[in-house]
């Protein structure tokens, strides 16, 4: 463990491994709980937000409707996982299991817009000023200082594509083959390009533009001080406090 508490890749592991509930992403841990009705989705909601209070501890909180979606890291920590989150976690496990909810982990997904440049500092004055967004201190990709919209992140390259564009999109490895299918089939050529699996797969329209299913997994090979390196050269999620 490192300063203010911040996991090791082999500490968060060994944490997730009693946490089934929960996946990780470069910009922290997360899950999500599908209930009866919306009256349940509340009354969880509800005790998951006394424990916070408890804890002094607030993850991203998220309700629709019959659905409630967690994203935990620890702000002053610069949006990485330290033990807060892992306590917060177990004992958000524990009340869902009280409630009788089923984790659905891969139905909380995270979404980036990526811009290939060959100059990134040239456009973030840019980009930050129209989304409103601020620039993430541990990431360094552009936020929502709200934790609202998708993160917008820039890919420095000699070689900007002709569509520089693309879209990423992170949810747990163990939900994506339907979706790797379904892609697969609707691609240009049929095709996916697997070069980088299993952290993430890269898919083509009949116009060229592109989108990358990211497992996160490479969240593993964070530096021992919270840097991250995720998606496809970029990140996913959001960063909560």
């Amino acid at each position: 463990m490192t300063g203010k508490g911040v996991l090791t890749a082999a500490e968060l592991d060994e944490a997730l491994s009693g946490l089934p509930d929960w996946r990780r992403r470069n910009t922290g841990i997360y899950t999500a709980y599908r209930c009866p009705d919306s009256a349940t989705a509340v009354q969880l909601l509800g005790r998951i937000a006394a424990v916070c209070e408890e804890l002094d501890h607030h993850p991203d909180l998220d309700w629709r409707y019959d659905h409630v979606f967690i994203d935990s890291s620890s702000h002053d920590a610069g949006g990485a996982v330290t033990r807060r989150d892992i306590r917060l976690a177990r004992r958000i496990s524990a009340l869902a299991a009280e409630a009788g909810v089923t984790a659905v982990p891969g139905e909380n997904r995270s979404y980036d817009i990526a811009l290939d440049t060959t100059d990134p500092g040239a456009l973030e004055e840019f980009w930050s000023t129209a989304l409103g967004y601020r620039r993430h201190r541990r990431t360094g990709d552009l936020r929502d200082p709200h934790r609202r919209g998708p993160g917008f992140w820039f890919q420095a390259t000699d070689t900007p594509d002709d569509r520089p564009m693309h879209v990423d999109v992170t949810a747990s490895r163990d939900s994506l083959d339907a979706p790797r299918a379904a892609l697969t089939e609707r691609s240009r050529g049929q095709h996916e390009d697997a070069t980088f699996a299993p952290r993430w797969w890269i898919y083509t329209d009949a116009d060229g533009n592109r989108v990358c299913l990211c497992s996160g997994e490479d969240d593993a090979d964070a530096d021992a001080d919270g840097g991250a390196g995720g998606g496809a050269g970029g990140t996913g999620g959001t960063a909560g406090e």
